[in-house]
């Protein structure tokens, strides 16, 4: 299937064009740019920003300027609740001074490279899409590929009486959502899972998966972040065992919960606190396992360790694993509350736990980078919540 998506330039559209943008220091969002890139994820529309990099072969700056300014730009856009699904940038211009970007590109706008890329990647049906730049580069590529331009206007520019001319990125958002109501689109198939594309460099890839996992760290929901907390806290405080279990990877975060809730939270507070790791005895769960099925290796080990009142957390990326839900279930039938620590779309681990702290992504370790830093962000509230305040600011963590 495809679907429309929008197409952003960056230098003008996004951030101020200053010139040649190549350094973090020089990144200024142009005003509402951030909320109407928000307001796009919102409404399931897919975002890519295709820029012409022509300073690289200039010589003003490298590859991995430019990716750096595009991981700084993921991180920023996190903080406003909003993402860019990928990033494509020409590095060559014919004029060129460094060799191996010293040519023609058809990426190069107007060349349609970039837009073909993005609708590979994402899946997009280019003539249903829409392309927002400040530039006749921008427009002459929108045309190129059938898409919809919308041109942000600057000061004495002419343009086509053909061409839509926006004052800026939120103006050009309003009409596109317009639009995209009347069409009356069926809800947009899920956005491609990183990294939707092969990359030729680690670099490339390292700074596109920062985006990806900053990005999925921003779609918390800080609600439920702050039950799992208080759920911990009061199980702490009235001297609950707290349990952990997961498998794979998830059982090298359920162990990690046991060191840093016994071991890290006592660091100042004289916190003593009862955690149990369902994931770290091979043996006993090798037995089980043998005898009595794999499936039952965590709530076999509850039905003998826990006690109402007490605590589960089930860390499980795809929340499907039969082991995590028998063990929520018998969480739910037992008088335990639980916390579960899923991705993907949650599956019944989500709908089964007393809070549900979910990440919305689809990569296995993005999901579980996401999953460690919410088990140490967990231990480390915990934590500086005992503390004074001159502590905290004194102790290391």
């Amino acid at each position: 299937m495809t679907r429309p998506g929008v197409l952003l330039d960056r230098d003008g559209t996004i951030i101020v064009d200053s010139g040649y943008v190549g350094a973090i220091s020089d990144v200024v969002f142009l005003e509402g740019a951030v909320e109407a890139i928000a307001r796009l994820n919102a409404a399931g529309i897919p975002v890519a920003v295709v820029t012409n990099q022509s300073a690289v072969a200039r010589g003003f700056f490298e590859l991995e300027d430019v990716e750096q300014v595009h991981k700084h730009m993921a991180a920023e856009l996190a903080r406003g609740g909003a993402y860019v699904d990928a990033w494509f940038f020409c590095p060559y211009h014919p004029d060129g001074i460094v060799a191996p970007f010293a040519r023609v590109s058809s990426d190069r706008k107007p060349g349609p490279g970039m837009a073909l890329a993005a609708a590979e990647t994402l899946g997009l049906d280019l003539s249903a899409s829409w392309v927002v730049g400040d530039s006749d580069s921008d427009v002459g590529m929108a045309r190129a590929v059938g898409a919809q331009p919308f041109l942000v206007l600057q000061t004495g520019q002419s343009t086509a009486p053909d061409v839509v001319t926006v004052t800026g990125l939120a103006a050009a958002v309003d009409i596109i959502l317009s639009d995209h109501a009347e069409r009356s689109i069926q809800p947009a198939v899920p956005r491609t899972a990183f990294p939707g594309r092969r990359y030729a460099e680690a670099s490339s890839f390292a700074a596109d998966y920062a985006g990806e996992l900053s990005r999925a760290m921003a779609t918390l929901d800080s609600p439920q972040l702050d039950a799992a907390a208080r759920l911990l806290n009061a199980a702490y405080d009235r001297g609950a065992t707290v349990f952990s279990c997961g498998n794979g990877g998830s059982a090298s975060i359920a162990n990690h919960f046991q060191c840093d809730h016994v071991k890290g939270v006592r660091g100042g507070t004289g916190l003593l606190t009862h955690v149990q790791s369902l994931s770290a005895n091979v043996e006993i769960l090798s037995a089980i396992a043998n005898d009595n099925g794999y499936d039952g290796v965590f709530d076999f080990q509850l039905e003998s360790l826990a006690r109402p009142g007490d605590v589960l957390v089930a860390v499980s990326s795809s929340g499907r694993s039969p082991n995590i839900v028998r063990a929520l279930e018998w969480c739910a039938k037992n008088g335990l509350e639980s916390v579960a620590l899923t991705g993907f779309t949650g599956g019944r681990a989500r709908e089964l736990a007393t809070v549900s702290v979910h990440v919305d992504s689809f990569n296995y370790g993005v999901i579980e980078d996401a999953h460690q830093a919410c088990m140490h962000l967990l231990a480390q509230y915990v934590r500086q919540s005992r503390m004074s305040a001159a502590d905290v600011v004194s102790a290391v963590f």
